[in-house]
């Protein structure tokens, strides 16, 4: 056959082609076809599909049948209002230009502009069947599907939780036939980008009854994401089995996603394993299994199950925390708490209303341990309550945090240091820390085998410990020093205009060295102490003090690196031969003194004894200014005058005369009577 011929032949083939597409083209009739697709998806899901327009087939090489304004959604029934599901404003489909001759539209690829799916009214959905679409009426061609590919352009996904917005997806089915998707996604969510690939199941298998398949592998806020399991009801986001994992290297980028969450601090590195799955209602995390930091800084791991991840609710995690500082971990939950380290703890966690709850626990902080429960309610004004045990409480390993009106340190120019005034007074004027009394509310049962509060090492330590609308209480204080018994009760109201402390402490039979961190040694001290005083600093206490201090001591060494020369400076005087290589020895010390508003009376309520004199002091030391004025009066020296400050004490002869002295002078002190 000549060349010609068959490019004759051609000719009229194309001719024929084009004139049956063109009157395939004139014969799609825009409202009978999308009635038809509307009855359609009616029947196979139960939604309403509508358009905004009319649909349009576009005539070339290419054809393009397009669909402007679909919308998807749940239609009007006994349960009220519709609700929208998705709405497209354009659709795209390219179909195949043979097929169209024949008046059928094979559609080998959709492409969605600016979708919007309501996530929301997804458990609206009932079940799925297949989509017929054969069988068209007259005016609707007949459709078939041999996809290529799906792409999605400027998609929205509105949630509860804020909206992701898609850039651009693509979805491809493994064949024409179909078979499972291959699924690439980049977008944003809360001002973040995210990019997502993966395989899910056929189309064809959404409604169908055996679990839709989902693999899944993204990025986002730094984090590494999988996603592997299987949906029983996709349609509906029901029905949910997932193995999920998660890694990067800071978590705190992750959170900042939440929607309507402030910024967290710093976590560190994560890594992140658990099932997935809403079995139960709500959506639940199983076999969890969580590392979060470093363990030179703050490390939490976590393993065990939330029933309800949403709330969170229904928590149970055997939970373990690592932390340079108790600080560092009491950030986590905006509290500024007494801080310690390091820190390492171990325990059960579990949710309680509004709050979370430890038990089980066990913990060190620096030298000391603690265990047992304690819960936290998280509210404007927190409350702690439970119950704490120690085998050693150090109350030197913590710190209360800074004053909240403290002004922050300025780095910007150097200036001029202040220079220092001693002027001998040891009463600091530091603002007492009282932020947290004010700003918490605790009811702790305490206890603690062995106490060490400053220079007292104490036994078998517990009170009770409120605090409650800016006032404290210790109450049922008690404890051994040796074999010796201590109780009190500490009141602080940091509520008043200006705060007001009441201390009352008694011992009987304690050992004086257990007290004193070994400056005095010897036979058992009996002790009452019943203070009042009120101030924001401890100089403004010591000033107002009101009540009184009695103590009796038996046979007694003063130590040598007791903290002060004054006892040895006086005894060089008064009893020489007392002072041994140990320290200073005394058959007898007591003391009765009554404290009005800030100034300590001496006067015949201080005495010592000796093995060959003894000395009775007379005076008062004035805290409002610490000063110090007392004479001690023995028999075997002149009078010995103490004045100057609490912190620089002078010792000064007054006279050479021996004065009248009292022969027992610890009798004498004992004897005085203090106000009750």
């Amino acid at each position: 056959m000549r060349p010609g011929t068959i490019a004759k032949i051609v000719a009229a083939l194309v001719l024929v082609l084009v004139v049956a597409v063109i009157a395939a083209g004139k014969s799609l009739k825009s409202d009978a076809y999308n009635a038809f697709l509307a009855e359609r998806v009616k029947a196979a899901t139960g939604l309403d599909l509508t358009f905004a327009g009319a649909t349009k087939l576009k005539l070339g090489p290419s054809p393009v049948l397009s669909f402007t304004g679909v919308t998807l959604s749940v239609g009007n029934g006994a349960a009220g209002k519709g609700a929208d599901i998705l709405y497209v404003d354009r659709i795209e489909a390219r179909v195949a230009l043979v097929p169209l001759a024949l008046h059928q539209l094979r559609l080998e690829s959709l492409s969605l502009f600016r979708p919007v799916l309501h996530a929301a009214n997804l458990p609206r959905l009932g079940q799925a069947k297949s989509l017929d679409i054969g069988a068209p009426p007259a005016g609707a061609p007949l459709t078939r599907l041999a996809l290529a590919e799906v792409g999605i352009e400027d998609a929205a996904i509105r949630w509860s939780g804020g909206t992701v917005q898609v850039a651009k997806a693509v979805i491809r089915p493994e064949s024409e036939a179909g078979g499972p998707l291959s699924l690439q996604l980049a977008g944003r969510w809360q001002d973040r980008s995210f990019d997502l690939t993966g395989v899910i199941g056929p189309l064809s298998a959404l409604g169908g009854a055996k679990p839709y398949p989902v693999q899944l592998k993204g990025a986002l806020g730094g984090a590494t994401l999988t996603l592997r399991g299987a949906v029983a009801s996709p349609l509906a986001a029901k029905g949910l089995d997932f193995d999920i994992r998660a890694q990067g290297e800071e978590l705190a980028e992750l959170l900042r996603l939440r929607p309507g969450k402030g910024v967290p601090q710093a976590f560190g590195p994560f890594k992140l394993a658990a099932r997935l799955s809403d079995s139960a209602g709500p959506l639940a995390l199983a076999d969890i299994d969580a590392i979060i930091g470093r363990r030179d800084s703050l490390l939490i791991t976590a393993k065990g199950q939330v029933a309800d991840a949403a709330g969170p609710g229904g928590v149970d995690l055997s939970f373990g925390l690592e932390a340079e500082s108790l600080a560092a971990a009491t950030r986590l939950l905006g509290l500024d708490l007494p801080n310690a380290g390091p820190v390492k703890l171990s325990a059960k966690l579990s949710d309680i209303e509004g709050g979370w709850r430890l038990t089980g626990m066990k913990s060190t902080l620096g030298r000391s341990d603690l265990a047992g429960e304690v819960s936290l309610v998280l509210a404007p004004r927190p409350r702690i309550y439970g119950r704490l045990a120690a085998a050693q409480l150090n109350l030197g390993d913590f710190s209360l945090p800074s004053p909240r009106g403290a002004p922050p340190a300025q780095a910007s120019q150097p200036q001029r240091p202040a220079i220092p005034i001693d002027d001998g007074r040891i009463l600091g004027t530091e603002p007492l820390i009282l932020d947290l009394v004010r700003d918490m509310d605790a009811n702790l049962s305490l206890a603690a085998t062995r106490l060490q509060a400053g220079p007292a090492t104490l036994a078998d330590a517990a009170g009770e410990l409120t605090v409650a609308s800016g006032r404290m209480a210790l109450a049922g204080f008690t404890a051994r020093a040796g074999e010796g018994k201590l109780a009190g009760e500490i009141k602080l109201d940091a509520a008043a205009k200006t705060p007001a402390l009441a201390l009352r402490l008694t011992a009987a039979g304690a050992d004086p060295a257990l007290l004193t961190a070994g400056a005095l040694k010897g036979a058992k001290a009996d002790l009452a102490l019943d203070l009042k005083a009120q101030g924001t600093n401890l100089r403004n206490l010591a000033g107002s003090a009101e009540g009184s201090l009695a103590l009796t001591l038996g046979e007694t060494v003063l130590a040598r690196n007791s903290g002060t020369d004054l006892p040895a400076r006086l005894a060089r005087d008064i009893a020489p031969n007392a002072l041994e290589s140990d320290g200073l020895h005394l058959r007898c010390l007591v003391a009765r003194l009554p404290v009005k508003a800030g100034l300590i009376s001496l006067d015949r309520g201080l005495g010592a004894e000796t093995a060959a004199a003894a000395a009775l002091a007379m005076g008062s030391i004035d805290l409002r200014t610490e000063a110090v004025d007392v004479t001690f009066v023995s028999r075997t020296a002149p009078p010995l005058k103490v004045r100057g400050v609490l912190g620089n004490p002078a010792v000064a002869t007054e006279g050479t005369a021996k004065a009248a002295a009292d022969s027992s002078p610890c009798r004498t002190a004992q004897a005085r009577r203090l106000a009750r």
